[in-house]
């Protein structure tokens, strides 16, 4: 099935086996390398979760600037002409980011991305999902409802996340990846995966695109999530950001 046929009628394009093995091994060493830099106030932005392992890395954003292998690997467009046809038009860098799910990590609630990335009135974003790790329905490899892509807002539970008695009624496909597989899904399907019950990581990059005539938003984005919901190393003491993050943290187990 071609690309855009496979997108058009289930709502997400998977490409198997689709990045070289200097490319896989590019991206581990990289993902490596971030886990291990020291948070530093107004540069990467570092979150964490609390497991039964104790205080766990959670997600890596806003590296691009930062990191010269990553900054060029997205900036070379690797499926430039892939989100071109799918979108319509060329692709802009949104956002990036690298959820871990190390042992023990917990799951992500049942959500579409769009009602977080209308911050800046675009309607309509790509996300490139490359998977680092293998991801199995025991490790929590994303599972969405398939044929649900770009149809629009579902109910929801009032925080962002699905509507508890929709989900029920869904039919949830695990997408299990290789590493070196990508995944691209458009920011209305709706997705979650599960905790990673094993004793090895399930690490993924996330980056996501919106369409050129929309502008260039990432380092506004990046800001304006800075400002409200802070990494742990710049927060005030005292502030209850819960309020003001709940659009940039939904469904995760951030803290």
């Amino acid at each position: 099935m071609a690309p855009i046929d496979q997108w058009q009628r289930h709502g997400y394009l998977l490409l198997r086996n689709h990045l070289a093995a200097d490319t896989r091994s590019d991206l581990e060493h990289w993902v490596d390398e971030l886990a291990g830099w020291p948070e530093q106030p107004g540069k990467w932005m570092k979150w964490y979760e609390n497991t039964a392992h104790g205080r766990q890395l959670c997600r890596v954003e806003d590296f691009v600037p930062y990191h010269s292998g990553m900054q060029a690997f997205l900036q070379a467009a690797p499926l430039g002409s892939v989100l071109e046809q799918l979108m319509g038009e060329p692709a802009v860098l949104y956002k990036e980011k690298i959820n871990f799910k190390l042992p023990g990590g917990a799951g992500f609630a049942p959500h579409q991305d769009a009602p977080a990335f209308t911050t800046f009135g675009q309607s309509y974003h790509v996300t490139v999902m490359i998977s680092v790790d293998p991801a199995t329905r025991d490790n929590g490899c994303l599972e969405i409802v398939e044929g649900l892509g770009g149809h629009g807002l579902l109910p929801s539970a009032g925080d962002g996340t699905l509507q508890a008695e929709w989900v029920a009624q869904q039919s949830w496909k695990p997408i299990e990846m290789a590493p070196g597989d990508v995944l691209l899904f458009d920011s209305y399907l709706p997705h979650r995966s599960g905790p990673n019950c094993t004793d090895r990581p399930r690490r993924a990059l996330y980056v996501t695109y919106n369409r050129a005539s929309a502008g260039s938003h990432r380092e506004a984005y990046f800001q304006k999530k800075r400002d409200a919901f802070p990494p742990e190393c710049e927060r005030k003491p005292g502030v209850d950001y819960s309020a003001q993050a709940a659009v940039y943290n939904l469904g995760n187990p951030i803290v």
